[in-house]
């Protein structure tokens, strides 16, 4: 199109439309001057409009008024156009028209450049009925005006709902105490319903929640732009506390049983013990007894201990669940998805009932329960002569802590210094065929109702290794007796270390944890293989069965065989089964590892500037690597030009910065 000079053109600069007049042609661009009174340079492919009518004006403030004139015309004759009723009438009929046509159809009469400029703004501005496209106005499809109109509502209604949402967080956040409480009587309405349910996603999500950029703008929109300020929204609205596990609610576990298995574990703590009925050994006479720490109610492993025929037996007897828990029940299927019993800082999460874990299946003293029981006869050395495995009736006797347990072990010529003897011989000997038992302390943390957070490290004293000990031996003629007798089993099973750089024996805790960096993940599969952790070359677990699925389903394959000469799953049955197994294993580790952390960083959070001891683990070329004494927790720090450090050297640190929640760990030199 060949566009004069003196000619009235209009464009679109952002939303708004400018009239203006070519003053020039500078090569591929036209010189305009707006009726704004503005002077540019733009391409006709800019151009929604060319009138045919030219302004014969000469003075600069005289066209300007003019071309004003058109705008306020054109803006005046497009209130005139009646979009949605044109768009009936012509939605049947062709689907390209030129502008001008239409603006008849809209005017009802001859037109004139201004009413189809009006018409194409009108167009441009409903962008619903019509779309302007290369100078032609294209007739939607109902189709696609329906789909249109449609968004619009959502957007409306989209719009309103933010509205309400940030004058709702206004209040909230207020300092009126009239406005707090009116927010939080406020929750059950639909659209703060619609707001909390985004917000908690939000926060459990943070980036991938589908609604994140709806919240952040929720957030905008009402002046809160901190961080935090999200979760501490929940806080206000007595939804959430300060302490709330986020992790529980990313990987989404379940914190109770549903009904299905509440009513099966009612029923089975009703289930009495029938020694002959069953088909049981007695050996409720026997002296048994629990160790374990004063707080733990779901005990499920008992010790006997005595010679017999010059030999020393030992017995490990387990809580013999495997019988009442059917497959393919409620509890069975709930117990196998959880995986494991679930240990925090600040609660529990049982695999199993409490009803059952802590009442009718613990081992607790002076009661009759079921058991499996593994009984081991060894020499002096620790060497294994025989064993037994058999599904018995025992009754405990005493129940003792680590610390009661220990004090005999310092007893020469008491039973339990014998144990303990007995289980140093045989750690010695998985040491010789390549264990690493790393005695690395325990980080105890304890939170108080009051969320206050004590933490200290736990020496591995000689209690819990007899108790551990004996549980290795168990669990190794658990894998011998599944594995000789064919039968289908989960076994674990650890390659060798990346690299070895201490003996099994070593007490050092810088090296043992140096060497714990460079131990190879363990396996879990349904070939029985060297266990390299363990010195050992066929292991399971089958000693916890009120904590862990894998050692419910090893008992199980056990007792079935025992009892009816045949094991209850197949290997593919256990396939299956390791699959959740796996799932949730991993799914709790990553919980305790993240609460854990955020326990930790409440704890340093009172230490701010405290000079701290650590030592170097690993020196880069841009960080330095060092392990908290206090905490067992690996840092970096900064690297200091010209200093120079080496592998174990103890240092002076401080922590800079922490915050808990945010999971933000800062630290430095010490002064």
């Amino acid at each position: 199109m060949k566009i004069s000079t003196s000619q009235v053109v209009e464009f679109l600069e952002g939303q708004r439309f400018i009239c203006a007049q070519c003053i020039a042609k500078k090569g591929a661009r036209y010189h305009l001057l707006t009726h704004l009174g503005r002077e540019i340079n733009l391409a006709s492919s800019r151009f929604i409009h060319v009138s045919t009518r030219q302004l014969s004006a000469k003075a600069r403030d005289m066209r300007i008024k003019k071309l004003y004139e058109i705008y306020a015309r054109r803006k005046a004759l497009k209130e005139k156009i009646n979009i949605p009723e044109l768009w009936e009438l012509v939605q049947d009929e062709q689907a390209l028209w030129s502008p001008g046509k239409l603006a008849e159809l809209a005017f009802e009469q001859t037109v004139e450049p201004d009413h189809e400029a009006a018409f194409i703004r009108a167009v441009i501005d409903d962008h619903t009925y019509f779309k302007f496209r290369e100078g032609m106005i294209k007739v939607q499809s109902p189709e696609a005006v329906k789909r249109i109109l449609d968004q619009r509502v959502r957007e409306a209604e989209r719009f309103a709902r933010l509205i309400r949402g940030s004058q709702w967080l206004e209040d909230l956040w207020s300092d009126n105490s009239l406005k707090k409480e009116k927010a939080v009587k406020e929750l059950d309405d639909p659209d703060i319903s619609f707001w909390i349910s985004n917000i908690k996603d939000f926060c459990i999500n943070g980036d991938e929640s589908e609604q994140a950029v709806l919240v952040r703008e929720l957030f905008r929109q009402a002046g809160l732009s901190s961080r935090t300020a999200p979760f501490n929204t929940l806080i206000k609205a007595k939804i959430w506390d300060e302490e709330e596990n986020l992790e529980l609610l990313r990987y989404e576990i379940e914190t109770e049983f549903s009904k299905a298995v509440i009513q099966q574990a009612e029923a089975l703590a009703e289930f009495p013990v029938d020694a002959k009925k069953e088909g049981r050994e007695d050996l409720a006479g026997l002296h048994t007894f629990t160790i374990d720490g004063p707080e733990s109610q779901d005990l499920d492993d008992a010790l006997s201990f005595r010679k017999v025929n010059n030999e020393w037996e030992i017995g490990v007897h387990i809580t013999d669940i495997g019988l009442q828990i059917e497959r393919d029940t409620p509890l069975f299927k709930d117990s196998i998805q959880r995986g494991t019993t679930i240990y925090l800082p600040d609660r529990k999460i049982s695999m199993l009932p409490e009803i059952l874990s802590q009442g009718a299946w613990s081992l607790e003293m002076g009661t009759d329960r079921r058991a499996l029981s593994f009984l081991i006869y060894l020499d002096p050395k620790g060497n294994i002569l025989s064993q037994r495995i058999v599904r018995s009736v025992i009754n405990v006797k005493e129940r003792l802590t680590y610390e009661d347990a220990e004090a005999r072990i310092a007893e020469e010529g008491h039973l339990f210094h014998t144990l303990h003897e007995l289980c140093i011989a045989r750690q010695t000997r998985r040491i010789e065929d390549g264990a690493l038992p790393l005695p690395i302390p325990e980080l105890v943390i304890q939170v108080d109702e009051a969320g206050e957070v004590e933490v200290e490290l736990s020496q591995p004293g000689p209690g819990r290794f007899l108790i551990a000990e004996c549980m290795i031996l168990a669990n190794l003629v658990a894998a011998q007796f599944v594995k000789n007798h064919a039968i289908p089993a989960l076994y674990r099973s650890q390659p060798p270390p990346r690299d070895r750089i201490i003996s099994g024996n070593e007490t050092d805790l810088l090296a043992n944890f140096r060497q714990r960096r460079l131990i190879s993940k363990g396996n879990l599969g349904t070939e029985p293989d060297i266990h390299h952790g363990l010195g050992l070359d066929a292991y399971t677990t089958i000693t916890s069965p009120l904590r862990r699925g894998l050692d419910l389903l090893m008992q199980q394959q056990i007792t079935y065989m025992l009892a009816r000469g045949k094991p209850l799953h197949t290997k593919e049955d256990l396939i299956k089964f390791a699959i959740y197994l796996q799932q949730g294993l991993n799914t709790a580790a990553a919980v305790c590892q993240a609460r854990t952390r955020y326990w930790l960083l409440k704890h340093m959070e009172k230490r701010k500037d405290t000079p701290l001891d650590a030592w170097i683990l690993d020196t880069g070329r841009h960080k330095i690597l060092a392990v908290l004494s206090d905490y067992l927790l690996t840092v970096e720090l900064p690297i200091i030009p010209g200093q120079r450090y080496s592998w174990d050297q103890q240092v002076k640190v401080r922590i800079k910065k922490v915050n808990a929640r945010e999971n933000i760990l800062k630290m430095d030199w010490g002064h």
